[in-house]
């Protein structure tokens, strides 16, 4: 099922100039960074992607799984229409989302638009586009150390520096990005904010073909408990991520990388307990296989600004790292990388500073809605807690009667997902929340007040 989709474009229409024959560097060969160099390749521009790693790992052994909502398939669409094709060949439409409390369902939210797969292979579907683009080279083993503003100049860890000149400089090199931190050392301006998620994530991956009773697999389920988080892969591959919260007494043993039976029988005992439909899908082995995995942390990335100067630009990670709760990770980056393109094709003298100016407001929306699920998780004033859960009482009152301010999920994961601008997607929630802010507070310290009597 497609979804019709009006997607914010930020370019300006005009004459052509020299602009669009620039060069361009792009700094990491992850999804974003490669969705970017085949849409620019389109523009017959040459494009060098450097990536840190000598070798560009494809395997979904210590890899995550995502959903690519209309917003990530319209940039894929844009490079080629085959490419969603093949995404929805290597994933599973996913029909919508349950939210569980042991084992009840206390929540529904269809969708009949996410493609559930993983990172690796839709880096893998991209990375082979790119190798088929003769206007494409891919440097490995280019791990950034450092860009020089005033030089141009990229300075790798083990390689010969790179002056870009006249070329565009695309960043695309994550959350921990070695560009920004440049940009931050070097412009007094730049202060971006950096919060940890305050927790790391990590994957048990069942044997092919695996059910159990009461989990539909065309759903992805959502156990409150402690975070738990389950997708299904071609073949009856179904991928589960478990959420290690700093603090938690069972953050040391879902960080382990002791294999031993008590680590396993404790791992399978802690499913038992928060998510107990899902046991009978993993063997002894799946089990063990967990503790081989890399756990995956993060933070929350806000920029003040996103581009410097008409030849450096951030994307992705690099620009608005989110948490996943969100679900516009990779589907944000994406669409930057189309966005971008369309401001570089426009004939414009200014394209980074017009996608500069046009894309901020989608990402500080997305940033505050990302920052507030931070806090939440990481945050251990119980004030907060109350504050959060009259919030949600509230949304959902007035979702009975007929108003759409707080329905903010429903927006981002729903059937019309990707179908409007983050700004209006994610502002009426904003906007409702410090609308009511100091009502709930007010209410939280009464609360308060009560308990105490």
């Amino acid at each position: 099922m497609d979804v019709p989709i009006r997607l914010y474009t930020g370019c300006i229409t005009g004459r052509r100039s020299a602009m669009v024959s620039r060069d361009i560097h792009i700094i990491g060969a992850g999804p974003v960074g490669l969705a970017t160099a085949l849409l620019l390749a389109a523009q017959k521009r040459r494009v060098t992607l450097y990536e840190a790693k000598d070798h560009i790992s494809l395997s979904d052994a210590n890899s995550y799984p995502i959903g690519v909502n209309p917003r990530g398939q319209e940039t894929l669409r844009r490079i080629a229409p085959e490419l969603v094709d093949q995404l929805r060949g290597q994933g599973e439409l996913v029909e919508g989302f349950k939210i569980r409390t042991g084992r009840r369902t206390i929540a529904s939210m269809p969708s009949g638009t996410l493609i559930g797969t993983t990172r690796a292979r839709l880096t893998g579907i991209l990375l082979d586009a790119a190798r088929h683009d003769p206007r494409i080279s891919i440097l490995t083993g280019h791990k950034l150390r450092e860009v020089d503003l005033e030089t141009r100049t990229l300075h790798f860890a083990e390689a010969a520096p790179i002056h870009v000149g006249e070329g565009i400089v695309v960043a695309c090199d994550g959350v921990w990005s070695r560009t920004r931190r440049s940009m931050a050392n070097q412009l007094p301006n730049f202060n971006p904010e950096v919060g940890d998620w305050g927790v790391q994530f990590r994957v048990v991956y069942s044997t092919p073909g695996a059910t159990a009773t009461g989990l539909d697999p065309r759903w992805h389920h959502i156990f409150t408990n402690k975070g738990i988080y389950t997708a299904t892969l071609p073949d009856g591959v179904w991928c589960i991520a478990v959420t290690a919260i700093q603090g938690d007494p069972a953050e040391a043993m879902l960080l382990s990388s002791d294999r031993s039976e008590d680590r396993i029988t404790a791992l399978r005992r802690y499913l038992e307990h928060n998510a107990p439909l899902l046991p009978p899908l993993l063997t002894h082995a799946n089990y063990a296989d967990f503790f081989n995995r890399e756990p995956l942390g993060g933070a929350v990335v806000r920029c003040p600004y996103v581009s410097h100067d008409e030849w450096l630009v951030l994307l992705g990670d690099a620009a608005h790292s989110v948490i996943p709760p969100t679900g516009e990770g990779v589907n944000s980056g994406l669409e930057d990388a189309m966005l971008l393109a369309e401001a570089l094709a426009s004939g414009s003298s200014t394209p980074l500073t017009d996608y500069d100016e046009a894309r901020m407001p989608d990402l500080s929306a997305l940033g505050e809605y990302a920052w507030h699920l931070k806090e939440n998780i990481t945050s251990e004033d119980p004030a907060r807690a109350t504050r959060n859960v009259s919030l949600r009482i509230l949304t959902a009152l007035l979702g009975i009667v007929g108003k759409n301010d707080g329905k903010v999920e429903q927006r981002l994961f729903g059937p019309k997902a990707g179908a409007m601008p983050y700004r209006e997607a994610i502002g009426p929630w904003i906007a409702l929340r410090d609308r009511w802010n100091s009502a709930l507070n007010r209410l939280t310290s009464a609360t308060r007040r009560f308990r105490k009597r």
